[in-house]
């Protein structure tokens, strides 16, 4: 019996702590579609990318928005890994926001994943979506 408690606690840590991996990676992919579609209808906006950062982070409020990694494609036009703006020139609207064409938000997050209190390892969590610009 005593041996068996500490396999068992393994167990239920373990299924906890995949779980919140779960939650976490369910909660992003939910808050990049909504980016998504704020990217999309976005077309007049002289900084797209950071309305739609905005938009992500409040539709994940359970994750450290710090944490999160965003990168935009807009209208085949990368933005890099990390970057929140992406601002037309001169004050205008982005040019690349070109109706009929395709904008594409990819996102990652770190998590840990902990059995009976230790660390055993660590992944990213990570969702993609392309919206037709409108």
């Amino acid at each position: 019996m005593a041996v068996t408690l500490p396999i068992v606690f393994m167990l239920l840590t373990g299924v906890f702590s995949l779980a919140v991996a779960l939650s976490q990676k369910l909660e992003l992919a939910e808050a990049v579609s909504n980016g998504g579609r704020v990217l999309a209808v976005d077309r007049g906006d002289t900084d797209p990318c950071t309305t739609t950062t905005t938009a992500i982070d409040n539709a994940a409020p359970t994750l450290t928005a710090s944490k999160i990694t965003l990168s935009y494609t807009l209208d085949g036009n990368s933005y890099g890994s990390g970057v929140t703006s992406c601002p037309g020139t001169g004050g205008t609207a982005n040019s690349y926001m070109i109706a009929g064409q395709t904008a594409t938000v990819t996102a990652s997050y770190p998590c840990l994943l902990t059995v009976f209190g230790s660390s055993m390892m660590s992944c990213t969590l990570s969702t993609e979506v392309s919206e037709e610009i409108q």
